[in-house]
């Protein structure tokens, strides 16, 4: 690839703030969704006016809560546990476009954690769990077009860069400190908007 720039990186999970505020946006709509079903299944119990009155009902929102939170306490001993907090990148940037990459060894990882989540959802009859696995096993690599990019955001502080395109397509480019400069120098010489965080 002519005029390419390449580069590995590995990059922290839990303290990493772009990829906790797009975990933290998955986990919003998907707690949305649920609460939407709950609500549906609750609906008779409010028309009837018997809402957070029974003891079912009550003991039923509590279970809830309970397995939202250790959901939540289950993702991060298994993000620190098994991928040690660090995810292990690939990015190609060129005339065309940014290629995300995921090395092998982390593909290797992915593959096994993709199969757990298919197992535990089909043998919980789990539809959302299973498709959640299933979209994950081929998504592990990702381009994005200059053309089809509308926005560049540049935070120097984070050495990292995001690149809004349509229809919420979206990359984050992780970039080690000696690559930085480069990368977003010829960021910017590929895209009309540009802008540069304070923060």
């Amino acid at each position: 690839m002519e005029n390419a720039i390449k580069w590995d990186i590995d990059v922290s999970i839990l303290t990493n703030r772009f990829i906790m505020r797009e975990v933290g946006r998955v986990l919003t709509y998907a707690f949305l969704f649920t609460v939407l079903i709950i609500s549906l299944i609750m609906f008779p119990s409010l028309i009837d006016g018997s809402l957070l009155i029974t003891d079912a009902n009550n003991s039923g929102l509590g279970y809830f809560f309970i397995m939202i939170s250790l959901l939540f306490l289950f993702t991060a001993v298994f993000i620190l546990v098994y991928y040690g907090n660090s995810y292990m990148l690939s990015y190609i940037v060129d005339e065309k476009g940014v290629w995300t990459l995921t090395r092998m060894a982390q593909k290797s990882r992915n593959r096994i954690a993709n199969i757990l989540l298919i197992f535990m959802g089909l043998l919980s009859r789990s539809p959302s769990a299973t498709g959640i696995g299933m979209m994950a096993a081929g998504r592990q690599d990702q381009s994005l077009k200059w053309k089809n990019v509308k926005k560049a955001l540049f935070y120097p502080k984070y050495n990292t860069i995001v690149l809004k395109g349509r229809y919420g397509e979206k990359s984050i480019i992780f970039c080690t400190q000696n690559k930085y400069d480069h990368v977003a120098s010829f960021v910017k010489s590929h895209c009309k908007v540009t802008i540069t965080a304070s923060n």
